[in-house]
């Protein structure tokens, strides 16, 4: 992926200041908008390399216009949509904090307790909907903190559509998700995308950010399929948190509890 440059002008209105994040199909940069008092924001331009065919464009911005209007306290939402140079882009809220990724190894029981209820009152709101939006990525990168130190989870509107026409573009670089936070269902026969494979993400979040560790260490649930049991927390933890995380990265998506449980549990 070839890398814009810092103090190039995007879009003919975005001062670009510095590169805050690369993924797999995406840059995210720190910038300025000329158009409104140089207001410091964050732009996640898709696709930077060479951008996307017609088609591809045509799908992305359909997509997109099935959860632009969402609206929750704890998503990190885009104030704007566009295209140039047939990158799609979105403007968003910049967070000088960063991400939970900063975080990791940090986390006590009571401030993981702060998060999970923010983190799944978020995804108990996607998952509400009809049909329910399914993020497919969370990790610790994918939270925000803002600047009253709340929790708010990004990149929502990437669906499995979308997730194609980057791949079909963008080839091996494309990414389809980190493999460490997977859920085992997503490997199975028939590839299941459901609610519970969220949860199991945000399990194995939860026990990195409190430990510093992955449960199932970099082949994720992989390791889990061949036979691995669920790791216990270690025994600073209370037992009834170890036991509501064993139950999150179970390895049958039913035994797992939903976005809602988590948020009044």
């Amino acid at each position: 992926m070839s890398f814009l440059n810092e103090k190039e002008i995007f879009a003919n209105r975005y001062l670009l200041k510095k590169l805050i994040g690369v993924g797999g199909y995406s840059q995210v940069w720190l910038a300025t908008d000329s158009k409104a008092g140089n207001m410091e924001v964050a732009i996640k331009i898709y696709a930077p390399e060479k951008g996307l065919d017609s088609d591809g464009i045509e799908t992305f911005g359909k997509e997109f216009t099935l959860v632009f209007n969402l609206n929750h306290a704890h998503l990190l939402r885009p104030m704007h949509y566009d295209v140039s140079n047939g990158s799609p882009y979105l403007v968003m809220q910049y967070c000088p904090n960063g991400s939970l990724f900063r975080r990791i190894g940090e986390f006590s029981e009571k401030e993981l307790a702060r998060f999970m209820l923010q983190s799944a009152s978020a995804l108990n709101y996607l998952h509400s909907h009809d049909p329910p939006i399914i993020h497919q990525d969370i990790k610790p990168d994918n939270f925000l903190i803002d600047g009253s130190g709340n929790y708010l989870l990004a990149d929502f509107g990437i669906s499995s559509k979308i997730r194609r026409t980057l791949t079909k573009s963008m080839g091996s670089q494309a990414s389809r998700g980190t493999l460490a936070y997977m859920p085992p269902e997503k490997f199975s026969v028939d590839k299941q995308i459901i609610k519970a494979g969220d949860i199991f993400s945000l399990g194995v979040t939860m026990f990195e950010l409190l430990t510093g560790d992955l449960p199932f260490g970099d082949n994720g649930e992989l390791t889990l399929k061949a036979g691995a049991e669920v790791p216990n927390l270690p025994g600073n933890f209370s037992p009834e948190l170890n036991r509501l995380l064993r139950n999150c990265m179970s390895k049958e998506p039913w035994e797992r509890p939903t976005a809602e449980q988590l948020e009044i549990s």
